[in-house]
């Protein structure tokens, strides 16, 4: 593993690089869900990024914009902003002379995985991976109930952590499917069966996008954060076999 830092309008974004013994390599870059940072839930970026390096595919994570050791605020939080540093990041980790340009890809997880969508309709990667995407973070309803908890109260508390309305007045500008239609590669699409992030509109919105491209599995038993070991296990072998399909 070595650092890894992204320059973007102004900011450091914080990331670390798993390279393999072999360059240059393919590599993936794994985009973390809301409120999260580099490691993800249950260290998985940390293991995924190490298995990978073991398999000869460089692996890069690192920390949106105010998360986890990277410059800014979180509540200046937006989607298309978070999908600007992914071009960016995109761009610097294909620089590095351990890595190889032509052959990059893109995994998210939650809103992480909805950034990356978008992210590849503007840059053509070989494969992209969407662990439980949060497209029902851009949805119409909820960004129209998101406004006005916010008109009200200043800010929308999300388990925790307080969205504003420079979050919401881009939501409105973004359409999860539309904005993600252009890339022409495999997609794979993992899910617990018990996510009420992920429903069955959001599935329906995935499969009519990609259709033949999709590669789509449902873990039993389990919610957003593939909350067992086996489960977390179980996701890291899919993704692993289906980035190394697609490199």
């Amino acid at each position: 593993m070595e650092p890894l830092n992204v320059q973007h309008e102004g900011r450091t974004l914080r990331g670390t690089l798993h390279l393999p013994q072999e360059a240059p390599a393919p590599a993936v870059v794994l985009c973390h869900g809301f409120s999260g940072n580099r490691t993800e839930f249950g260290h998985t970026f940390v293991r995924l990024g190490r298995r990978l390096a073991e398999r000869g595919v460089a692996a890069y994570r690192f920390d949106f914009a105010g998360g986890g050791e990277s410059d800014g605020e979180y509540g200046d939080i937006t989607v298309s902003d978070q999908v600007s540093q992914v071009l960016a990041v995109l761009d610097a980790v294909g620089a590095h002379s351990g890595v190889d340009a032509d052959r990059l890809s893109l995994l998210g997880m939650s809103l992480g995985g909805l950034t990356a969508s978008l992210a590849a309709a503007k840059r053509q990667v070989r494969s992209l991976a969407l662990w439980a995407p949060a497209a029902i973070a851009v949805d119409a309803e909820v960004t129209k109930h998101r406004q006005a908890v916010i008109a009200e109260h200043g800010y929308d508390d999300f388990g925790g952590t307080p969205i504003f309305k420079r979050y919401a007045d881009d939501a409105e500008t973004i359409d999860a499917f539309a904005d993600a239609r252009g890339h022409t590669g495999p997609v794979l699409l993992a899910a617990g069966s018990e996510d009420n992030v992920f429903g069955p509109g959001v599935f329906d919105g995935y499969h009519d996008l990609y259709e033949s491209q999709l590669e789509y599995h449902k873990l039993n038993g389990v919610g957003h954060g593939f909350e067992t070991v086996p489960a977390r296990e179980h996701l890291l072998e899919l993704t692993e076999a289906f980035l190394l399909r697609h490199m």
